[in-house]
């Protein structure tokens, strides 16, 4: 990379930093040890998933028994960096991560890199949040962070830009080795080092555009509440003042924005009843056969590609393809839906939303799911577009939350970030 020279860490909103990473001797197979994003499992799944491995990074979310402390999990991370399971990095750097993964029937490659940014609220570039946060979900993610003391995933970020990021992480690892690489038959995934000067570089290009959080939402209030506690938003060198987060270009043609279906599983009324209800406030565009699951998945495809507000309703005696209205604030249909389905034809209120309705990036799935008698009603919606998405975020509007789901999700335990080590940031 080439350019006048970057500015010191230290005064800008972005930098390098040393992650703690896994020793590959030790652990074997970095994959095994790999984790899903924190909002995937639930407690028992990670319990579930950590039992995999000893050294699975689950095993740091993982709650004690009363359900609510971690000193378990902050226990076996200090014991992981006292035996050397896990090493800190010599020096500040820039982790470029690939991901290759199957989209829309094609391969594509996802390239992101994790940097360190700034919790100062004064900071040069932004983390802007899109979707507000669930208050007990930050509260369990807080008190993670304040027990175990260290990040093992990152806020997932989109930078607002047209393609030079991209072009400059292929750049930064053009003909370098990657740290680590993994292939199976679904994906393939690799990590590179970026040290010195062109990390720096990388660094400074990254912090000349808003940042859009695309997911880690949770994990983004929980690190600006641990750094007030530690009164160290804003401070230069201090690890609590900074979060670690992974972006990506909002050019990248891997970067996919999918919906996320409704699975209603009580009613307050009758499905006739609510029928009627409903035809008064959106006009029924088609009504058809309850479909298979691998049909309603083709219907869903083929409704993410219209571009008109259409919403299909799945009930165990029919499907109803509903047209919604236009908004002059290009709002989504999933806050459409939200807002003119549930709220004011079922009546559901916000409590009862969250007792009786699921959610799921998975049609398939949500046709099973009514087919089973899991839900007596599946709301199929088109993705939120990645344009939209930023444009809100920028004018500092919020989604509510399930409004959008970015694929895939980034697994943990890639890089640490150690709150606690203060030499994280030098």
């Amino acid at each position: 990379m080439t350019g006048s020279r970057p500015e010191p860490a230290s005064e800008r909103a972005l930098r390098p930093f040393r992650a703690v990473r896994y020793d590959l001797e030790r652990v074997g197979d970095l994959a095994a040890v790999l984790g899903p994003p924190d909002d995937v499992p639930t407690a028992e799944q990670a319990a579930a998933l950590a039992a995999r491995h000893p050294y699975h990074c689950l095993r740091l979310e993982v709650p004690d028994a009363d359900g609510s402390s971690f000193q378990r999990a902050a226990a076996q991370y200090r014991a992981w960096r006292a035996a050397g399971i896990l090493l800190r990095d010599a020096e500040p750097a820039c982790y470029v991560y690939a991901h290759r993964f199957r989209l829309d029937g094609k391969i594509a490659t996802r390239l992101g890199v994790f940097l360190a940014a700034s919790l100062a609220p004064d900071a040069t570039a932004r983390l802007l949040p899109h979707e507000g946060t669930n208050r007990e979900l930050v509260e369990r993610r807080w008190r993670q962070l304040a027990a175990v003391r260290a990040h093992a995933g990152a806020v997932y970020a989109v930078w607002a830009g047209e393609g030079t990021l991209r072009q400059a992480l292929e750049a930064s690892i053009a003909g370098d080795a990657p740290l680590w690489e993994h292939a199976s038959d679904a994906e393939q995934q690799a990590l590179w080092r970026v040290t010195g000067r062109a990390a720096e570089e990388l660094a400074a290009l990254a912090a000349s555009r808003p940042l859009v959080i695309a997911d880690g939402h949770h994990r983004f209030a929980a690190a600006l509440r641990y750094a007030r506690d530690q009164q160290a938003t804003g401070a230069l060198d201090c690890p609590a003042a900074w979060v670690p987060v992974h972006l990506v270009d909002a050019a990248d043609p891997a970067l996919a924005v999918r919906a996320i279906h409704r699975l209603v599983r009580w009613l307050p009324c009758d499905w006739e009843t609510l029928r009627a209800h409903l035809a008064r406030h959106a006009p029924v565009l088609a009504v058809r056969a309850v479909p298979s699951p691998d049909e309603a998945a083709e219907l869903a495809a083929e409704l993410a590609r219209t571009s008109q507000p259409r919403v299909l309703l799945l009930q165990e005696r029919e499907l109803l393809e509903l047209v919604l209205p236009v908004t002059p604030d290009d709002r989504p249909d999933a806050v459409l839906v939200d807002t003119l389905l549930l709220r004011h034809v079922c009546g559901l209120e916000e409590t009862t939303i969250e007792q009786v309705v699921d959610y799921t990036p998975d049609a398939r799935a949500a046709a099973q799911a009514v087919r089973d008698g899991r839900a007596l009603l599946a709301v199929l919606v088109r993705p939120t577009p990645l344009a939209t998405v930023l444009a809100w975020a920028q004018a500092g509007r919020l989604f509510p939350p399930k409004t959008t789901y970015f694929f895939p999700k980034l697994p943990q335990g890639l890089v640490f970030y150690d709150l606690a080590d203060p030499a994280t940031l030098g």
